[in-house]
């Protein structure tokens, strides 16, 4: 029978998280543990070597966790990491609130806990969120702002991924969103993936159905039409922005996604708001 950790030993009203850096020494794994509270884990440094529901996982840092109560877990390093604990009755609102965040983070009904890859934005904004909160009162309203915090401005909206997707394609997949990835290529993608190039080619094929190009030129796209609807940086700079460097590339490219010229693509779905357009007057 495993450890449980109780949140009663943790927090008392009105305090409704516990926050801590810790750093995990090289060692022996612990035997896995289970808890009555959700747990969310930032990896600052090294690597986490994770036992995680009957499965192991190494994290690199970035790597942010969201362990739930009916997961059972233990944590090894030589790693630091933040780690706050959220009392049950701060979140059973939340998603009751907020029908979106049903089947994210906390929420998921996936074997595994949801563990991203952030990019490095991504995981500086969160730390310093996780300082706020540690230097604030620990209260519901606090919690709740951090995690609104979390899931409306430093998470990314991600994609759905196919079930069953081994880990490491799985973390692939997450760091390749981040224009740091995608903007260099397949290659960029065997690089976080520390994979070979054919290994991961196959694996893409097997559980995805698509090439690595095929899948970083998807995400390039769909950059590309972020950034034409948001500023007014010109198509050449635009595909440059999204490493492909011949514009008749990008314009093929586009047009292979979007069934459309780029240029079409703009003047439909750009709406001026500051400065808006005098319809044309009626005849």
């Amino acid at each position: 029978m495993p450890l449980i950790l109780r949140h009663r030993d943790y927090l008392s009203p009105p305090v409704a998280c516990h926050f801590a850096r810790v750093t995990l020494e090289d060692g022996p794994m612990p035997a896995p543990h289970g808890q009555d509270f959700h747990e969310l884990f930032l990896v600052t440094g090294g690597t986490v070597r994770h036992r995680i529901n009957g499965t192991r996982e190494a994290l690199p840092a970035r790597s942010l966790c969201f362990v739930r109560p009916k997961d059972r877990h233990g944590l090894g390093g030589p790693a630091s990491l933040i780690n706050l604990l959220v009392a049950p009755d701060s979140l059973a609102h939340l998603v009751a609130r907020y029908p979106e965040l049903d089947g994210r983070t906390f929420w998921s009904d996936a074997a595994r806990p949801v563990t991203l890859a952030l990019d490095a934005d991504q995981a500086g904004m969160l730390a310093r969120a996780l300082a706020r909160l540690e230097e604030g009162p620990r209260s519901r309203l606090a919690v709740e702002a951090l995690l609104l915090e979390l899931h409306t401005r430093i998470l990314r909206p991600l994609p759905a991924l196919p079930g069953g997707l081994p880990g490491w394609l799985t973390r692939t997949l997450r760091a390749a969103e981040d224009p740091a990835v995608f903007t260099r290529g397949p290659k960029a993608l065997a690089e976080v993936a520390g994979k070979s190039p054919a290994y991961l080619a196959r694996a893409f094929r097997t559980h995805l159905g698509a090439s690595p190009t095929e899948w970083i030129n998807a995400r390039r796209m769909a950059h590309a039409s972020r950034l034409m609807t948001s500023t007014d940086m010109s198509l050449t700079r635009i595909a440059e922005a999204c490493g492909i460097e011949t514009p008749s590339h990008f314009q093929a490219l586009f047009k292979a996604h979007y069934g459309t010229s780029p240029a079409r693509w703009r003047r439909a779905h750009r709406h001026e708001v500051v400065q808006p357009a005098r319809p044309a007057p009626r005849g």
